[in-house]
């Protein structure tokens, strides 16, 4: 049996062989890229020769254990096939810093998802993109560093609404969207640095909760607390709704053999999809919502909006408890609404 050609590596210097490639540095993540192939050997070429420094030996150990590759003399290489730069193509010239800057911000960019909603995609995947290349610049950069900046902004948030009045309720609506764009950070991360993991996921979820409660909380208070009496009620009363059925979807994910997440009506609906379900779904979602709560505020329409955030929860809570109630229902069977404070 003949063995396949070795894959050559060809890097310019010591310094791209080590450049951070999306938190991960780059001969790391190229040997990545043969994870599932064992039968291949590995070839790292650098030019006046290449080790690899203790954070990239520990990377490659965590990606790729047990990998059989070799740094090498170029003079080595002789028939092997060279390595193909995923997402920017087949090259045949050693890897410089440009190629690697290239493949960093695609890898990035390919970070979205899917299921992403109408303002996510438009809006706060751009921006939050952008926030992930920069923490990525730091070696230590971890999904939960990403999780822990959107909770303290929701505690911002909370407090300028609790606390601050009329100018806290407009500070609270600006936290509220910039909570919702940084919340994609923890995921592009994971996704960029291949740490993705059902813990992270759990903490991403109960912070997303977190902060929706807050929100309507806080701007109930805040306008109970200042006249708006009404609002204020209505305000509570959608609170209390969204609080019992998100507990309520919790025990559902879990019922369904799932991780601890809000997630159950979300995965009913895409399950049987069709035009004006994958609407309902993108205008319940917590990227949408943040933002549409957000103007309505600063225009003035705090009042409508918790009149308006009462009735919608009230409508999602009934479908909620539907679900929940129906015996042997399962994540395949059929459509149900979003909750409203979904983020993707």
């Amino acid at each position: 049996m003949i063995s396949p050609a070795p894959i050559a590596i060809l890097f310019a210097s010591k310094r791209a062989a080590n450049h951070d490639v999306a938190g991960i540095p780059a001969a790391a993540r190229a040997l990545r890229e043969f994870a599932e192939d064992p039968s291949r050997e590995i070839l790292v070429t650098v030019e006046g020769g290449w080790r690899a420094d203790a954070r990239c030996r520990h990377e490659i150990d965590r990606l790729v254990p047990g990998l059989r590759w070799r740094a090498v003399d170029p003079a080595e290489v002789g028939g092997a096939e060279h390595y193909r730069l995923p997402l920017c193509g087949k090259t045949q010239r050693p890897l410089d810093i440009p190629d690697l800057r290239l493949w960093a911000r695609r890898i990035v960019k390919a970070t979205g998802k899917p299921g992403d909603g109408i303002v996510s995609r438009h809006l706060n995947r751009p921006v939050s993109q952008a926030m992930t290349r920069i923490l990525l610049r730091w070696p230590g950069a971890r999904p939960w560093h990403a999780t822990l900046l959107a909770a303290l902004i929701g505690v911002a948030m909370a407090l300028a609404l609790f606390l601050g009045g009329a100018t806290g309720l407009i500070a609270g609506a600006i936290l509220f969207q910039l909570a919702s764009i940084v919340d994609g950070v923890d995921g592009e991360i994971a996704r960029a640095t291949f740490r993705s993991s059902a813990r992270g996921a759990m903490m991403d979820s109960v912070t997303d909760a977190a902060t929706n409660l807050s929100f309507i909380a806080g701007v109930s208070f805040n306008l109970y607390t200042r006249g708006a009496e009404a609002a204020g009620i209505a305000g509570g009363i959608g609170f209390a709704l969204l609080a019992t059925g998100s507990a309520l979807l919790a025990l559902q994910s879990r019922r369904d053999g799932g991780d601890f997440t809000f997630d159950a009506l979300k995965s009913r609906v895409r399950a049987r999809p069709s035009r004006i379900r994958q609407w309902l779904v993108w205008v319940t979602m917590r990227d949408f919502y943040a933002l549409a709560a957000c103007i309505a505020i600063l225009l003035g329409g705090a009042s409508l909006l918790l009149f308006t955030f009462a009735t919608v929860a009230a409508g999602w809570f009934a479908a909620t408890c539907a679900m929940v109630l129906r015996p042997g229902r399962n994540a395949s069977q059929g459509p149900a609404p979003a909750p409203p404070s979904e983020q993707r």
